[in-house]
This record gives C-alpha cells, structure tokens and sequence, in this order.
C-alpha cells in the first residue's frame, strides 16, 4: 500500500473517523454485517470500516454516496464558517483565530476522506448494472462516475492535493 496515502488518512484522522461514523451508520441501516470496525488502520482500509459488500443496487449506492455527501456537506460548511470567522469578521482574541484555523483543518480533513473505497464502488457499478432497474442506471450513473473517480483519486492522494489547492485557494477569496 501507499504509504503516502496511510500518511494522509493517519494527517487527517477527524476527517477519517467522521467518515467511518457515517459508512457505519449505512452500514447499520442497511443491515450490511460489518467485518472490523477499525477506522484507522496501517492498510488500504484506513479511513474505511471493512463490512460485506451491499447486495442490493440501493444499499450499494447508499453506502457509497450517503458518507461522500455528508462529509462533503460537513466539509462546505465548517470551511464556510471557518473563512468567514478568519477573513471577514474582527476578532480580537487569538483563542477565535486557533479556533477558526482548527475548524479550518477539520473541514479539510473531512473533505479530503469523503470518498468511499475503490471496492465499494465497483460494487455499486456491479449491483446497479447486474440487478439495477433502468431507473436506477440513469440516475445512478452521474453518481458513480464522480465516486468511482473520487475513490480512485483518494487511493492515489491526489484528493489530499486538490484539497491542498482548494482551501488555499479558498483563503484567498
């Protein structure tokens, strides 16, 4: 395994277990049985719960969307409040400004482990193009395609760069 990519889950462990919570969660209301609760761990499973592959298309496309949508609107949000606090209010006391910067790195690192594994979404393309309805293709293809690239960016920490370049990016506006 990478270890760039262990280094970056292991950087980013709020993000990582925020992550988990949620992939738990669908795991749990899916009836998914889940394997090894473990969310950090030294291997390609780090940031990721290991649990059995969802059998039908819509826990399959639950269980890669549902965490990758909250941890993205989670993301949005803290570094919403973070840039706003830090860059447009005054802030007299520095205990504002570490706590905007902490909430400013809590956002990142939710951001960058919102996507799920590369296995989870190879299985929602198998359940959805195997057992799928044609209603279930149409819409679930946008979906897919921005998962599968997403976890394969992530495998690959190019999420991490990208992050690197949003947010700073972000600072600037």
């Amino acid at each position: 395994m990478n270890g760039l990519y262990i280094f970056t889950r292991f950087i980013t462990c709020p993000g990582a277990w925020v992550r988990g919570f949620f992939e738990h969660l669908v795991c749990k209301i899916s009836s998914i049985p889940v394997e090894d609760n473990r969310i950090l761990t030294r291997d390609e499973m780090a940031s990721h719960i290991e649990h059995e592959l969802a059998p039908t298309p819509r826990k399959a496309f639950a269980l890669c969307f549902v965490p990758a949508f909250f941890n993205g609107l989670f993301a949005f949000i803290l570094a919403m409040c973070s840039v706003t606090g830090l860059f447009y209010y005054e802030q007299s006391a520095p205990v504002d400004i570490i706590v905007n910067a902490v909430s400013y790195w809590f956002a990142f690192s939710v951001f960058v482990n919102s996507y799920p594994s590369v296995e989870d979404a190879l299985n929602m393309k198998d359940m959805v193009y195997k057992y799928g309805t044609v209603l279930q293709k149409i819409v679930y293809a946008p979906a897919f395609v921005l998962l599968y690239l997403g976890a394969f960016l992530e495998k690959y920490c190019i999420t991490f760069v990208i992050a690197v370049a949003g947010f700073a990016a972000l600072l600037m506006i």
